[in-house]
């Protein structure tokens, strides 16, 4: 057979089109897609076809994959409608591309494999580095949001950390004794760092997939240690369930606390002699007090605009007036909507309202994950309260797998065919009545839904099957390190959508095929090499 590389030319390319993917991977979408496609022309040009021919015999279980893109393809013919397009082909392709890749390309020592890490980790840290950089200089910008600090989705890259987290973790606990005291500290500091960031940036979906890693850890591990560690290791685990548990728990107690209003006894005047405005029907909270009660417009205007360049009615960025941020905030400080209220305000919750802000928490707390998980039980209530679950991330997937689920039972088989579901979901929020905005129209950010919806429950069960059976057959599940990664995507995917996501397709197959190609964990131990 003819080599399409001289062997004088040999430069690994595939194993340097490896080391370029996962370098890229925190950076940007675009450089993904390319070097994507750069691994398979690297895997299809080097070496002769005689080797690549067997290699793709020896690693055909990787076939499985590409399946799941041959069901997208025959999924649109068999329900091609007028006037689709390809939408769903073109981000299914990479299942199709980077298993090809990893079938022809030469095999990776286990050096190189581990190098493939070490430049991923690395990749990982410049990527965090750079979004603690964004955040010092922009994160008193209007409406700032912290999960926008990283250069990819907040989502895809709590992934990454992840895995980079366990990657440092595991490498440093089977390696005691091969490594010094102090490169062992280095690796678990720059561990702990991963996973402060992955915390700091208060991902919930991330937050969740890390405590689904954590607790198969820990189970993995009450096997490995003596009993003298193990003993240790039950009450960790129970930990890692009860404590975010009853945090939540208490959140939510304390949500609901509501404060309790006599539409008789309230008071009808300020203290300037004004009427309030008190609307007891609409039930709004802030911090456990009702937004709109205790109004007096004239007199906020007034006093507003006395402190601030940002008038009280002008339109902010977010399509709302002023006053209705100012309202929010005053209410999330227990003070009145009056003249007295608005002198209560410091220089800094000036600032805050200027900016967007609508409760003192996002403030007062911002390092903390209160606000987030505020934000979340503040979102269901008023989605239970209003139905309407507009512009609010939580209610909205809520109003998403609802629409999903109603789907399903109508096409419970083979689902409405790949390319169909935009329509699908457009005529189950009409024919609910749902009270969502048109532009916010989308699929459920529920991967598992999701499949149901394109392919059915027979569809699901295939992906499943052609997922699940190479695990299984190579005996992948050996490796702790792609046992974790499995399951913290396994419950990702109730939260989100990830494997039809570009970034999170691309993750998750490349790693897929790294771990499945070569299923042992040798690559986790220094001292041991081709």
């Amino acid at each position: 057979m003819i080599k399409l590389l001289p062997e004088k030319h040999k430069l690994a390319l595939f194993f340097i089109s490896l080391l370029c993917f996962v370098a890229v991977l925190p950076f940007s979408q675009a450089l993904v897609s390319i070097f994507g496609g750069v691994m398979l022309f690297a895997a299809l040009i080097e070496d002769s076809w005689k080797n690549k021919i067997a290699r793709f015999k020896e690693n055909r279980i990787l076939l499985f994959i590409p399946g799941i893109f041959a069901l997208y393809l025959l999924s649109s013919i068999a329900f091609y409608k007028t006037g689709n397009n390809l939408y769903d082909l073109q981000k299914s392709l990479f299942f199709l591309i980077i298993p090809l890749a990893f079938m022809f390309g030469k095999p990776l020592t286990i050096d190189q494999k581990r190098l493939v890490f070490y430049i991923f980790i690395f990749a990982i840290f410049i990527a965090v580095v750079v979004a603690i950089s964004k955040w010092i200089y922009i994160h008193n910008a209007l409406n700032f949001d912290i999960r926008k600090i990283s250069l990819i989705s907040h989502i895809r890259f709590s992934f990454q950390l992840i895995l980079g987290f366990w990657f440092l973790v595991i490498f440093t606990q089977k390696n005691t004794g091969q490594l010094s005291k102090s490169k062992t500290i280095a690796l678990l500091i720059l561990a702990l760092f991963f996973l402060g960031f992955l915390f700091f940036q208060q991902s919930l979906t991330g937050l969740v997939a890390f405590t689904a890693s954590l607790l198969i850890y820990i189970i993995y591990n009450i096997g490995q240690f003596q009993k003298r560690y193990s003993k240790y290791l039950i009450p960790l685990m129970l930990g890692g369930i009860i404590v975010p548990v009853l945090y939540v728990t208490w959140a939510i107690v304390s949500f609901y606390d509501i404060e309790k209003i006599d539409k008789d006894s309230i008071a009808k005047t300020t203290a300037l002699g004004n009427y309030y405005e008190h609307d007891l029907t609409n039930k709004a909270v802030e911090n456990g007090h009702y937004v709109y009660v205790y109004i007096c417009h004239d007199e906020m205007r007034a006093e507003w605009n006395k402190i601030s360049n940002r008038k009280y009615d002008d339109i902010q960025p977010n399509g709302f007036p002023l006053y209705s941020t100012l309202i929010r905030y005053l209410t999330s400080k227990g003070l009145r909507k009056d003249a007295q209220g608005i002198k209560y305000l410091t220089t800094e919750d000036i600032q805050n309202i200027e900016n967007g802000m609508s409760n003192v928490i996002f403030q007062s707390r911002k390092y903390s994950l209160y606000p987030r998980i505020y934000q979340t039980i503040w979102e269901f209530y008023m989605y239970t309260v209003t139905g309407n679950p507009s512009y609010q991330s939580f209610s909205q997937r809520i109003e998403y797998s609802k629409a999903a689920i109603s789907i399903i039972k109508k096409h419970f088989w083979f689902g409405v065919g790949a390319g169909n579901w935009k329509d699908e979901f457009k005529n189950a929020y009409n024919n609910s009545n749902s009270k969502l905005k048109e532009e916010l129209y989308a699929s459920s950010h529920n991967q598992y839904l999701n499949y149901m919806v394109k392919f059915g429950v027979v569809g699901f069960v295939v992906i499943m099957f052609f997922i699940i059976y190479p695990i299984i057959k190579a005996k992948a599940y050996s490796d702790p390190l792609f046992l974790i990664f499995l399951v913290f995507l396994f419950f990702a995917n109730f939260a989100d959508s990830n494997f039809e996501s570009h970034m999170g397709s691309s993750f998750f197959l490349f790693f897929y095929c790294l771990f499945i190609i070569q299923p042992n964990d040798s690559y986790l131990y220094l001292n041991k090499t081709l």
